[in-house]
């Protein structure tokens, strides 16, 4: 597990096990963070069911949005989620 704390210009993270936080830059973030989700995507993504039906599943990783945001986001970040085949998506106003 990777807990992240969001400063102005730096991350600080702490890594399962430890207990120091240690601060890396936004892009040493996003690198990691995009290298994690295609490394799970890779191992889990469902292209086609048992019975042949195309699917495009990827089931081991959900997202949680903002209730605030407006209508065009929401939009923008439900096509963006169902496009990478992710299929565990909830809002905090429903939680």
């Amino acid at each position: 597990m990777l807990i992240v704390k969001v400063e102005y210009y730096t991350l600080n993270i702490v890594h399962e096990g430890s207990d120091k936080w240690e601060r890396i830059s936004w892009k040493d973030a996003i690198k990691r963070i995009s290298r994690l989700l295609k490394d799970d995507r890779d191992a889990n993504f469902v292209e086609k069911d048992a019975s042949g039906k195309t699917v495009n599943r990827w089931t081991t990783t959900g997202i949680m949005t903002a209730s605030a945001m407006s209508n065009e986001a929401a939009l923008l970040t439900h096509k963006w989620v169902r496009m990478m085949g992710i299929v565990p998506m909830c809002n905090q106003a429903n939680t």
